[in-house]
């Protein structure tokens, strides 16, 4: 996506979620999503762009926390989190857009461009029956719709594997809104971003599903 494009993206977007936040209320809201349009980095030389997303959070929040020296480590199966804040994190990027959401309760959050890949392939080795036949209706648009989901649930579950979690479609073809897995709810939500990325969160609590989003 060209950097002039996405800029205006951004800009457009942050008007249209600014004026959906105000139609909130503000105490119901638990989780905020940072975005960043610019050079950012991957890997364990992104952390300082994490820090100041929690920070920003900290700061809206009241809540009495230095982010800016926070520890982050990994988890078993690669989920990062913080050793000494109470607070959890999922981070996403797609082409030149960077996301990080900050929640209360676990969270996870997936962003992907829409682009060409042997979806099919894929999906046969990857998705449910259910999510198969979803493909087979609605293409790569269709793909990816699942695609985000299954990952923003993993990166909220920790569990690592799209082969032990519950399918994201029901046999009517439709997402579902919340899915069981080992005796909890995860509730799904779909960030709508531009016509070439699909967005999605993952949270263990429905109220986590009112979000704010802010440019970092």
């Amino acid at each position: 996506m060209p950097m002039a494009t996405l800029g205006t993206l951004i800009r457009v977007l942050s008007f249209f979620l600014v004026r959906k936040i105000i139609m909130s209320e503000k105490r119901d809201i638990l989780s905020s999503i940072y975005i960043y349009d610019g050079s950012f980095e991957k890997g364990d030389a992104g952390y300082p762009l994490i820090r100041l997303a929690a920070a920003r959070y900290a700061g809206e929040k009241g809540l009495p926390y230095a982010f800016l020296e926070a520890e982050i480590c990994r988890e078993e199966r690669g989920k990062p989190y913080f050793t000494d804040i109470p607070l959890e994190f999922s981070l996403s990027h797609s082409g030149q857009m960077w996301m990080c959401m900050i929640s209360e309760k676990p969270c996870g959050l997936d962003l992907q461009q829409i682009r060409d890949c042997d979806a099919e392939r894929i999906a046969a080795r990857q998705y449910t029956p259910e999510e198969r036949h979803y493909v087979d209706l609605w293409g790569i648009d269709g793909f990816f719709s699942v695609w985000v989901r299954k990952e923003a649930f993993v990166k909220c579950t920790g569990q690592g594997l799209f082969t032990d979690m519950p399918s994201t479609v029901n046999a009517d073809a439709e997402l579902y809104r919340q899915v069981e897995w080992k005796g909890k709810r995860y509730f799904f939500t779909d960030i709508e971003i531009g016509p070439q990325l699909k967005c999605a969160v993952c949270t263990e609590d429905e109220k986590e599903t009112k979000i704010e989003m802010r440019l970092l």
